[in-house]
This record gives C-alpha cells, structure tokens and sequence, in this order.
C-alpha cells in the first residue's frame, strides 16, 4: 500500500579532485555537456537543461565509485534554472586542499592508491575525491520520437533513477497494462535498455511510457511514469492472442495468429517436443485471423510436452513460440489461501481495513474452503506486523499458499510488482514473484509439477505492474475470450491487481479511504450475486454514489469471465 510517492531519472557522473577534474564515462546514458570545476573550495557542477517546467533534477555524491560506498543525497527536486538552458548546482565546501610544505612545490600524486608516493617525503600530498551524479527526475524513454515505427523484438533506452528504495519492477505500459513482454524483476534487470515484443501487440498506433516501482526495507514505496509516446507497431504476423499452454483438461492444442494481409493462404507445420515433424494443416484467410483448432488425443503424440509451429503465408515465414502442455492435476475443489497484514493499526478505525475481504471468507467455506484457518472475527487470518510474530505468521500463510489443494488466492496489505509484504527485501515477512515461481513450478514453461492458481485477488500496491499473474500461472494479457480457453483444453483463470500505488488511509492516518473499502466490498457482492469477475468490477464502479479515483487500475489478467465457483475442481 502508498506510503509517499517520489518520481526519478536522468544520469549524469562526474569527479572532482582538488587539483584536477575528470568526468567519469559510465554504463548509463548522461546528459552531453555536463561540466564539473572547482571555485574556491566549492564544485560547482553544470548541465543543459530545459525551462519549461518539465524537468527537476537529483544531485548526488560520492567518495568513492566502490560498490561498498553508497550515494548521499545533496538535494532532490532541483528546478531547472530559469531564463536559461544551463543549470548550475553548488556544492560548498566540498574540496580541500592540501596544506602547503615551506620550500617545495608539492607535487606528487594525486591517485590514492599509489603508496609509492603518498606519505613519502616533504614534496607528497594525498589529495581526496569525489564523485557527483545528476539524475532527472521521472523516468524517461530516451531517442524515441512520436510516431516511430517498430517491428519484431526492440530495445527501447530508458532512463531511471530513485533517492530512496531498491527497483523491484520495471516495464512498458499502454493504458496501465503491460505490454510486449516487456516486465523486468529482480535479478533479471537490465535498466538501460527495455525489450519489447511488438509482435505480441496488434498493428496500429500505441500510446506507450515506461513506469517503475521501488520499494525499501520500511514499508516505503515510489513509482515513475515516463513522458507518454506514441509508436506505431508493424509487423506481418501478429500473436496479441497466441495461448502458451494446452491440455489442462483435455486434448486440445490451439494454434491462433493474425496476419497483416487480410486475404491469403497460409500454411502451419507442427513439431513435437524432439523436433520432429508431424505435418501440416493449411488454410486461407479474408480477414486475417489464422487459428487451428487440433484434438490430439488417440495420436502417438498424446505424451508430447509441447508443440512447435511454423506459419508461411505468401508474404513471410516468421518465427512462432512455442506451446507448452500444462500437467497440473487436481485432485479436489481448489482451496482459498487468504491473508489480511495487519500493518494498518496506526489508521483510525483500521478494522475496517481489516474485515475488507469478508465477503471472500464467508464464501469460500462452501467452495474450497479457507486455508490458513479464518480468525475469530470471520475475517481472513491475520499477517501480524512489527510484534515479533511476523515471520511465524508469514511462514504459517506461506505453507497455505504452496499447499497442492490451493487454487486461490484473496490478499490485503502491502506489496509491490514483484511480491507481496511490506518489505519485499526479506524472505521471511514476504513472499515474491520469484519464490512463487519456484514452489510452483510455473516459470519457465513446460515444467511437469505444475501448480497454477485459478483466482487470485490482490489489494496491494502495484501487484498488477510486475511479474506476479506469470508467477501464478494466469496469462497476463486482459480480456482473454473465453473460445481460446476453450480450444486449448484450459480452465478459466484471472489475476485482479492494482496497476499502481494506492492511498487506504488520509490525514496521517486520522482516517481510512472508505471509498477504497466500500469498492473492493461491492466487488465481493457482485461476485457473490453470480457475477464474472469482470462484472462484478463494472457492477461496483457504476453504482450511485459510488466515488472511487482511477478505478481502472484495477487489472483483470486472464479470463474476464472466472465467477467465484466456475472451474473450482
């Protein structure tokens, strides 16, 4: 949940010595021109800038470039000069100089790791360093203009940077979704180039920015949205639908493309999981979509664990993703993990908070039941916060959550794109992205222990801006139709997560958003009333009097069509 909101950017490196400047080029892109001197006994750092109001700056320093050596702060929020395209930064005080030998010229070195001169004689000195970065703040795509037009796989330079906290998710976003496979966690990040999938997106203009989500060990959390730009996606053979799992209860494999000719025939070869080729369907197309629909059972190619394909048209040969068969037995009706962190006691009337998800708890016993068990109140059990137990109470909801018989999940508190808690940093009073993708054996694909969810509801900062519906197994693509499942042999799953970070509490506390609780309460109505998950959002945005801030940031991955009770064995 939102702590305070701070936003980043841009880095710039530079050196000062007391009798020397040198400017540290870095794996990073800076700003051309940054100029570093040294007035007196102060640095006076300069940059080009803009003066329209679009850009403040962080200036940070250093005495070493040692990975053990952190950044301090010298001032954030900086405003560009005005009536100027150079911005000036003092820092005062910051040099000294050595103090003068009567009767020699004090030259020697000035690199402190050269013991041969330091301290050796009256002609030495030992001159200090220090290493200064100016960061914009916001998170910016760099060298892309409007309109630009992208095809296949591209990297997209970004700019970040954050005074506080450590990045935990990073990605590309159009309309508060995820896009083109581009979500980055910990530890894969690579911060400077973004990758995008453009085939995974439909051909057309797309109105994209980069946003990204530190956390700290506090319960703290920022977040960034670049600048918005608009590219125009091109390519022959489009896969925005493509279904990377089959066989989940039945013998069905799906095979769905689009083709930017509309009229033309077309031709998909299949190959089993050694590489060996099957055969061929072929077909034409008026409109561009290309699917095949395949019951293998009764084939010598019922064990096979996944399926290639290559898909010809007149006009291009392109490459395919695989599609993996999902062995993920169930036994019995899915059970319902369910947490509420109790680490809202400072809010007034936080109980409110607290018995938020009644309606899940009351309806999970008659559907699965609620693992761990419900506390005295009804309520889901209760995560406790800073009294010792923590990680006791983690633990017991951690074996819940891995339990074969559970299939959904229900959570309230803290978290962030690459987990849930409120220090995602430690193991022990959270749960991330990566440790459920280990128990669960659902990244990368293909895995034979499988444990996918079928539900999942989240109430916590940026839970839906990471890598969170992958871990659990659900597609991370909105409005899947209901006819992919179908044809895939899949059940119905969702992931419901917030895109952003959300305030629950105003005024330091002196009061809950009961907005906040009265629309996840009137979703809970909607599902319990016989609604689809996608419903029961509409039901409870659209009712009188209803007053809730940027609602559709609340993201249903997956099927929109998932009901409380549907596909729960």
């Amino acid at each position: 949940m939102k702590a305070t909101r701070k936003i980043i950017g841009r880095l710039i490196v530079g050196c000062v010595l007391a009798c020397c400047l040198s400017l540290v080029t870095r794996q990073t892109f800076a700003i051309e021109g940054l100029q570093v001197s040294v007035q007196s006994s102060n640095a006076v750092l300069s940059w080009p800038s803009v003066d329209d109001g679009s850009e403040t700056y962080l200036v940070q320093s250093r005495n070493t470039l040692s990975a053990t050596d952190s950044w301090a702060t010298l001032t954030d929020n900086l405003n560009a000069d005005s009536g100027t395209n150079i911005t000036f930064f003092v820092h005062s005080n910051s040099v000294s100089y050595p103090p003068l030998m009567a009767g020699n010229t004090n030259v020697g070195s000035i690199d402190p790791n050269d013991t041969n001169n330091v301290g050796s004689g009256t002609n030495s000195f030992y001159s200090t360093s220090r290493f200064y970065r100016v960061v914009r703040d916001g998170a910016h795509i760099v060298g892309l203009t409007n309109g630009a037009v992208l095809s296949g796989v591209v990297t997209l330079p970004v700019e970040l940077g954050n005074a506080s906290g450590m990045l935990d998710s990073l990605c590309i976003m159009e309309t508060n979704s995820p896009v083109g496979d581009s979500i980055q966690s910990p530890p894969n990040f690579s911060p400077l180039g973004m990758t995008l999938n453009t085939t995974l997106m439909p051909n057309g203009v797309h109105y994209v920015s980069v946003y990204a989500h530190w956390s700290d060990t506090n319960g703290g959390s920022w977040e960034a949205d670049s600048p918005t730009i608009s590219i125009t996606t091109s390519n022959e053979i489009t896969f925005e639908n493509y279904m990377r799992n089959y066989g989940d209860i039945g013998t069905t494999v799906l095979f769905n493309c689009t083709s930017a000719h509309l009229h033309t025939d077309w031709t998909l070869s299949v190959y089993d999981d050694h590489t060996n080729y099957l055969g061929y369907f072929s077909g034409h197309t008026d409109n561009g979509d290309i699917g095949v629909y395949w019951d293998y059972s009764g084939t010598p190619y019922t064990n096979s664990q996944n399926f290639s394909f290559e898909i010809a048209t007149e006009y291009i040969d392109p490459p395919v993703p695989k599609t993996y068969k999902q062995n993920d037995p169930w036994t019995t009706t899915g059970a319902w993990a369910m947490a509420v962190q109790h680490a809202f006691d400072y809010i007034t009337d936080s109980e409110s908070l607290y018995s938020e998800l009644s309606g899940f708890a009351g309806s999970a016993g008659a559907n699965g039941g609620a693992k761990p068990s419900l506390d005295g109140d009804g309520n889901p059990y209760a995560l406790a916060f800073n009294d010792g137990s923590e990680a006791t109470t983690w633990a017991t909801f951690k074996t819940a959550l891995y339990d074969p018989a559970t299939r959904n999940l229900v959570y309230f508190g803290h978290g962030g794109g690459n987990g849930i808690g409120y220090n995602l940093h430690d193991p022990n009073v959270s749960i991330s992205a990566q440790e459920i993708q280990a128990h669960l054996h659902t990244v990368p694909d293909g895995q034979t222990n499988r444990h996918a969810f079928r539900f999942v509801f989240l109430d916590g900062c940026s839970t839906a801006a990471g890598t969170l519906p992958e871990s659990f197994g659900i597609r991370h693509a909105e409005n899947v139709d209901g006819i992919y499942y179908y044809y895939a042999s899949l059940r119905y799953s969702c992931f419901v997560g917030w895109t952003k970070d959300k305030y629950i509490g105003f005024l330091a506390g002196a009061a809950p958003n009961y907005d906040h609780i009265t629309y996840i309460q009137y979703i809970q109505q909607g599902l319990e009333d016989g609604l689809s998950i996608s419903g029961a959002i509409s039901y409870a945005k659209n009712l009188p009097n209803m007053f809730f801030l940027f609602p559709n940031e609340l993201k249903v991955y997956g099927s929109p069509d998932v009901t409380l009770y549907s596909q729960n064995n």
